[in-house]
């Protein structure tokens, strides 16, 4: 009879250790904090698309704006904000790394252009902001 009450005890403690679980995994799927949205669009310098980089989506200080920075790889000319990290709306800096797609030596540096950065209003939606980099003198 003693050994039937310790299955008993094991039995209850594997079911909370289970309601547990399913209630963790369960808060695990809910977002914190602002909505993100998807930005896609063309990055371009000197009338060229950019081959490799990275556009940096981060909410502006300066204008009142708070959250999460949302980083995009830049390929073809091409960016997208990554799948369930995207942008937040509102007031945004976007800074650009832009590279010639070549791999780095002593001699040969890849970026095609010094970070470039430019003030931006994201909407409340998924959508898309093409940029041209300008070109320096």
């Amino acid at each position: 009879k003693h050994f039937h009450h310790e299955e008993f005890a094991m039995g209850k403690t594997g079911v909370l250790i289970a309601v547990v679980l399913v209630a963790a995994v369960a808060g695990c799927g809910r977002p914190s904090g602002p909505p993100t949205f998807t930005v896609t669009g063309r990055v371009t310098f000197d009338g060229r698309p950019v081959p490799v980089g990275r556009v940096l989506l981060e909410p502006d200080a300066s204008r009142g704006n708070m959250g999460p920075a949302s980083v995009a790889d830049i390929v073809a000319g091409r960016y997208r904000t990554r799948p369930g990290r995207g942008c937040i709306s509102g007031p945004s800096l976007a800074t650009i790394y832009g590279g010639d797609g070549t791999l780095p030596t002593e001699e040969h540096d890849t970026a095609l252009f010094a970070p470039w950065t430019t003030a931006i209003d994201l909407p409340r939606a998924d959508g898309t902001h093409d940029f041209d980099v300008p070109t320096r003198p």
